[in-house]
């Protein structure tokens, strides 16, 4: 049965859409459809999806035109008895890289998941320099010093959560499923 506008609010309506948005976004960026970013802004596209993600079922839960029943289902972001390759992993991911994104360390006293949950790059950047500098560089001896957002970044990212490892592309279709 198809939802109307009395299932739920327009606020709700909004915030979903903002979901949607962050997810095309970061489906762009890791499509590779262009090459033109490095790693830091490939993973600022995420980080907004996790955060939205995170805060959606918040939306949801305190929708008053949302049934009872409906919230009722939504999965937990902190239910620790999921199994590694269940496909609700993602959900306790994106409340943890969500704060992470927010705060220099995750609380143990608020009970993240794990406060160990990182992104880690894997693989390696394309770097240009411009001919005229890498030649004053080699006439005075000096070295050119390359900063991560001069390249153009050819790698993946991997996710470390409760001591496995999951691809964040994975992680980011997973908590769109949900």
């Amino acid at each position: 049965m198809a939802k109307t506008r009395d299932d739920y609010s327009e606020e709700l309506e909004s915030q979903y859409r903002r979901l949607e948005r962050a997810y095309s976004k970061v489906k762009q960026d890791f499509d590779r459809k262009t090459f033109s970013k490095n790693s830091q802004e490939l993973l600022d596209s995420a980080h907004e999806f996790f955060c939205i993600c995170y805060h959606l079922r918040e939306w949801v839960k305190k929708d008053k035109k949302v049934d009872k029943f409906i919230k009722d289902k939504l999965p937990s972001f902190e239910d620790t008895s999921l199994a590694p390759n269940d496909p609700k992993i993602g959900l306790l991911l994106s409340r943890d890289l969500c704060n992470s994104s927010k705060h220099r360390e995750l609380d143990e006293n608020k009970k993240p998941n794990d406060a160990n949950t990182k992104i880690h790059s894997t693989g390696g950047a394309i770097f240009k320099v411009p001919l005229q500098e890498l030649a004053d560089a080699r006439k005075e001896n000096k070295r050119i010093h390359l900063k991560e957002e001069d390249g153009i970044f050819m790698g993946n990212f991997i996710v470390s959560f409760r001591g496995n490892h999951y691809e964040l592309a994975g992680v980011v279709e997973s908590c769109m499923h949900f």
